[in-house]
């Protein structure tokens, strides 16, 4: 599916490769349950008020695979660049890499200004996400909860950074709660920022 041939919302099937740069202001979700390939692709979310999603939307448990050099941002400020709806578990591996961002104050992989978020499996890839205000850049977001978040030697580079004011960089936002935190086998929560795990 090449996205900047979009015209409408679309759902992604278990199976189906995304690419190509989003062109329309669209809301992408990941069906069910669905194993989705990034191939070079790019969703530059605008931040407008009538826009309330994320860059990609997880509403169930949900893979993404890497392939090539792919971005992806949030759209309306207070949404992560990709979420997992509460109680849900996104999975994120391949060997490509995800630049992933809100557009000002959501986390960039999880949750948003009070909007939860579920567990979060990342075992592939280079990844970089820097948090917004008061965010952190993998995790739960502002006054809101997250699931567990797992990150495995499986990856070749994990790089997050925290938003201003936000005590984390991978773990909980300002006034959120966050499961438990496991990379590479050890467990807490990182306040170095920006921090990279490399195996």
């Amino acid at each position: 599916m090449d996205l900047s041939t979009l015209t409408g919302d679309m759902e992604a099937r278990n199976g189906q490769t995304l690419t190509g740069t989003l062109a329309c202001n669209v809301k992408v979700s990941i069906t069910d349950g669905a194993t989705v390939t990034l191939r070079d692709a790019t969703i530059n979310g605008r931040n407008k008020n009538a826009l309330r999603w994320a860059g990609i939307n997880c509403p169930g448990n949900a893979t993404i695979v890497l392939e090539g050099t792919n971005s992806v941002r949030g759209f309306y400020r207070r949404y992560p660049g990709i979420h997992i709806v509460s109680g849900k578990t996104l999975t994120i591996r391949g060997s490509g890499s995800l630049t992933a961002s809100s557009n000002d104050r959501g986390t960039d992989i999880g949750g948003g200004w009070w909007i939860d978020c579920g567990n979060i499996v990342i075992e592939g890839g280079t990844i970089n996400a820097g948090g917004g205000f008061m965010s952190s850049g993998i995790g739960s977001g502002y006054q809101a909860s997250c699931g567990n978040i797992t990150i495995t030697d499986g990856v070749t580079s994990v790089t997050a950074a925290k938003g201003g004011s936000a005590p984390y960089s991978i773990g909980a936002s300002n006034y959120g709660k966050c499961g438990t935190v496991t990379i590479g086998g050890k467990t807490g929560a990182i306040s170095e920022s920006p921090y990279t795990y490399k195996p």
